[in-house]
């Protein structure tokens, strides 16, 4: 393969990862803990946009309980907001996975 046409893929691929990202920030992914009594709303960026709270799990007596659900249902949808980024980011860059040192 010789240096230009390595360049013109590398162009290309790079194009293609910043569509993706483009896409990703308007994307959203929603995390849940406690069978949906705490929901959090990430894009596909993996920023936080929203915590929904069924009243249902404030015991104001015991809030350690709601904080631990909050917690899970952000790492929830962090985990599915980095998933969303895998499938973006590998749609992206489909078929250069030989160019050594690119990601």
């Amino acid at each position: 393969m010789n240096v230009q046409k390595l360049m013109k893929e590398a162009q290309r691929a790079q194009k293609k990862m910043a569509e993706a990202q483009e896409r990703l920030a308007h994307m959203t992914v929603e995390g849940t803990a406690g069978g949906g009594l705490v929901r959090v709303t990430a894009t596909g960026d993996g920023s936080v946009t929203a915590v929904a709270i069924d009243p249902s799990a404030v015991d104001t007596e015991d809030l350690s309980l709601l904080e631990d659900l909050v917690t899970a249902a952000v790492a929830d949808a962090q985990r599915r907001s980095r998933e969303l980024q895998e499938s973006e980011m590998g749609s992206a860059v489909g078929g250069l996975g030989g160019m050594p040192g690119l990601f």
